[in-house]
């Protein structure tokens, strides 16, 4: 058996060979085989398929040199990555870290943007950003596909739909190319934007469980993104509510948030790591049915003007 057709009969994504991760006791591992292939074994464990041939598991692992076996079918191979050293546990006696301090994006001022309620489409700028791009691939799905790439799908299936209903809609990548994070709401700051949306896809920690983490949710960091985070959320939410939970509208300090003029969010779409979440955000329909959904998010926003959250 050659390597190339090995490499086609059990492909991994996650861990990339002899990539290192942090010191955890178990790790997941995704990766695919040929449709049809009823099942993989992994450590030994037999491991169920999904109808596109994308499997996910949780693996045991040690600090140092893993090698994992994994087998489908006739064929068979020998997986390694590296797991770090346990951290050294800190003495009674030491002062706890301290906090990180987050603040606003420097080129931002502090007086919120009067809300565009009574704005026709046309007077209303979005600015839509597709999270990653260029050498920072974000996440990768089981077949191995790119989170950038799914960002960048998803973006631009979001701003035809916002498009579509006449709002100005700008992007702050239209292919894949890197930015620096903290440079991407400039755009909305230039533009004299109404909102920014960041769109992603997630993914669980190394030692999460990949076949089974799976849902949507919408980050803010202030007030002022809180109230559009909401609205997106409780769209996401019913409009997936026979497919994936929903963790709604949450508080994180993402660079991409920090903005106290302009109301922003990061919309985590799906779990790119998931076998069914992979299908579903590489299918043209479910995107579409997703932007439709973020768009009548915004709109709902658009209409709760200052009053409480949706």
């Amino acid at each position: 058996m050659s390597a190339l057709s090995l490499a086609a009969a059990v492909a991994i994504a996650f861990p990339s060979a002899n990539q290192r991760l942090p010191f955890v006791e178990r790790a997941y591992m995704i990766g695919s085989v040929p449709r049809g292939t009823a099942s993989v074994v992994v450590q030994g464990r037999e491991v169920e398929v999904y109808r596109t041939g994308a499997w996910a598991t949780l693996v045991d692992v040690a600090e140092g040199t893993n090698t994992i076996m994994v087998a489908a079918g006739d064929f068979s191979t020998n997986h390694v990555f590296v797991v770090g050293a346990r951290p050294k546990p800190r003495p009674p006696s030491a002062a706890p870290a301290p906090e990180k301090k987050w603040e606003k994006l420097e080129y931002c001022g502090d007086v919120p943007k009067p809300h565009p309620s009574g704005k026709t489409p046309q007077e209303i700028a979005v600015v839509i950003d597709p999270g990653h791009g260029g050498g920072d691939t974000g996440a990768v799905s089981p077949h191995g596909l790119f989170e950038k790439n799914a960002n960048l799908l998803q973006a631009e299936a979001l701003r035809a739909e916002l498009a579509a209903r006449g709002y100005r809609v700008l992007m702050t990548r239209e292919d894949d190319v890197a930015l620096v994070l903290g440079e991407r709401p400039r755009l909305a700051h230039a533009e004299n934007a109404d909102a920014f949306i960041s769109i992603h896809h997630n993914a669980p920690a190394a030692n999460g469980d990949a076949a089974k983490a799976r849902w949507n949710a919408v980050y803010s960091w202030n007030p002022l993104g809180e109230r559009l985070a909401a609205a997106i959320a409780g769209r996401l939410s019913d409009a997936f509510a026979g497919e994936m939970p929903s963790k709604g509208s949450l508080h994180a300090n993402f660079a991409v948030t920090r903005n106290p003029e302009i109301p922003s969010c990061l919309v985590e779409v799906d779990f790119i790591t998931s076998p069914a979440g992979e299908e579903a955000i590489f299918n043209h329909a479910h995107r579409l049915e997703a932007a439709i959904a973020i768009a009548d998010g915004f709109e709902d926003w658009l209409r709760s003007g200052r009053g409480p959250l949706p």
